[in-house]
C-alpha cells in the first residue's frame, strides 16, 4: 500500500492507540490510518477500501 499523503493534520495522528470509527473525525483521518497502520483494515468492514462509510 502507497504511504498515505495528505494535510499538515495528519502529523498529530498517531496508531497508537488503536481506534474504532466512533473516534475517528473525518474521513481523511480514516483513510489515513487505513494507509499507514497495521490494524487500519478492520476500519473497513466491507472490504472495498473506503473506511468507517459514515465519515466517507
Amino acid at each position: 500500500m502507497t504511504p498515505w499523503r495528505g494535510s499538515e493534520t495528519a502529523q498529530s495522528w498517531s496508531c497508537q492507540p488503536r481506534k474504532t470509527c466512533g473516534r475517528i473525525q473525518s474521513c481523511e483521518e480514516a483513510e489515513w490510518y487505513l494507509a499507514n497502520c497495521s490494524w487500519g483494515g478492520r476500519l473497513d468492514g466491507d472490504s472495498d477500501g473506503i473506511p468507517c462509510e459514515k465519515l466517507c
